[in-house]
């Protein structure tokens, strides 16, 4: 391993679009990430909104998105659908595009550039060494960067230890969202009730005639409102069960999970985004109920964002204060429970509601 001007940590939708931004500064950047690859387990989130693709299209990249996504509109404000196909942008339209593959094509993109990837390394900690910032990896080894940017979660290991305080609110509702066979076939499509928002739909799908047509087969994408705010710990196909039963009647004769996760509505926020040479984005900086996908594409947008900023304080064109004007530095904004809290969400693109970046 060997010096970088750029280490990110994380190799997720936000780590990805940081490190093809720095590579088209000309930076020397590398991604660690404890993925061995690039493979989720089950599709994650599910789509990109417009402002995402008008990113990824002056970077030239869009149209990769396009090929193999479904344009639809998907904008909405506080659960009423908005039609921005008369905006002024070349992208009036949300796409619907789980995360696996979201993922791949902008891993796909990063490796035409000139960015070093550490897979399978599992980071745990930082040591800062004066103009530069070790990261310690599990293996012992070390590997430094001039600058550490945290794009590892909202668990963010780097957020923690850089020692920036994550001020908020914890959460006043859960749900989970999981991939699943079930043996009995539950009425697809989003759903409200008493308890509140439920959700189902298979990961293959088309958009015919402004209508989603599914598969006939394949597992199942859920998304089931809880009774009570559910623990920190890993949800269980148990919890998954007890939760279908108590908002639907029935839990459908659910079993093999791909995979099951909790998230809720909490409210976080870094209070700062930059400490000396280590900085955030993504879930890292701020965590919000992800229902429409926020997650994702403002980590994305993040990216973007700081990835010119730094390119330019690396290559000595721009004072390092340029770092100091990062989005989002007051504290958290809207109310304990506020589902959209940074400007207008959106609603859910084709298929079943989706987690963005979590």
């Amino acid at each position: 391993m060997r010096d970088h001007a750029a280490v990110i940590v994380g190799g997720g939708p936000t780590g990805l679009m940081l490190a093809g931004e720095l590579a088209l500064a000309g930076v020397d950047a590398a991604i660690v990430e404890r993925r061995p690859n690039q493979e989720l387990a089950g599709a994650r989130a599910g789509g990109l909104h417009a402002r995402t693709l008008e990113v990824l299209d002056q970077r030239g990249i869009a149209g990769r998105f396009l090929a193999e996504g479904h344009v639809a509109q998907v904008a909405g404000f506080a659960g009423t659908r908005l039609d921005i196909s008369d905006f002024p942008t070349r992208h009036p339209y949300g796409l619907g595009l789980w995360q696996n593959h979201i993922e791949r094509i902008l891993a796909g993109w990063v490796a035409e550039l000139a960015v070093t990837f550490y897979r399978g390394h599992e980071v745990t900690g930082l040591v800062e060494e004066g103009a530069a910032v070790g990261v310690q990896l599990q293996d012992g080894r070390r590997l430094r960067g001039g600058y550490v940017v945290g794009c590892d979660g909202g668990r963010s290991l780097m957020r923690k230890a850089a020692g920036i305080g994550f001020p908020g609110w914890d959460p006043t509702t859960s749900a989970l969202i999981a991939e699943v066979e079930m043996t009995d076939q539950p009425e697809f499509g989003v759903h409200q009730n008493a308890l509140g928002i439920h959700s189902f739909g298979r990961r293959e799908y088309q958009v015919v005639d402004g209508r989603v047509v599914y598969a006939d087969s394949g597992p199942v994408a859920v998304m089931v409102t809880e009774g009570h705010v559910g623990p920190a710990t890993e949800p269980s196909l148990d919890d998954l069960r007890a939760a279908l039963t108590a908002a639907c009647g029935t839990d459908y004769g659910v079993h093999s999970p791909t995979w099951i996760s909790r998230f809720t509505d909490m409210t976080r926020q870094a209070n700062e985004y930059r400490k000396g040479r280590i900085l955030l984005a993504g879930d890292a900086a701020h965590v919000h109920s992800p229902d429409g996908g926020q997650g994702l594409n403002l980590g994305v947008q993040d990216a973007v964002n700081l990835g010119w900023k730094l390119g330019k304080v690396i290559n000595g064109t721009a004072p390092d204060a340029l770092l100091e004007y990062l989005p989002f530095r007051a504290p958290p904004c809207g109310r304990p429970g506020a589902a959209q809290h940074h400007g207008p969400g959106c609603a859910p693109p084709p298929g079943p509601p989706h987690q963005g970046g979590r």
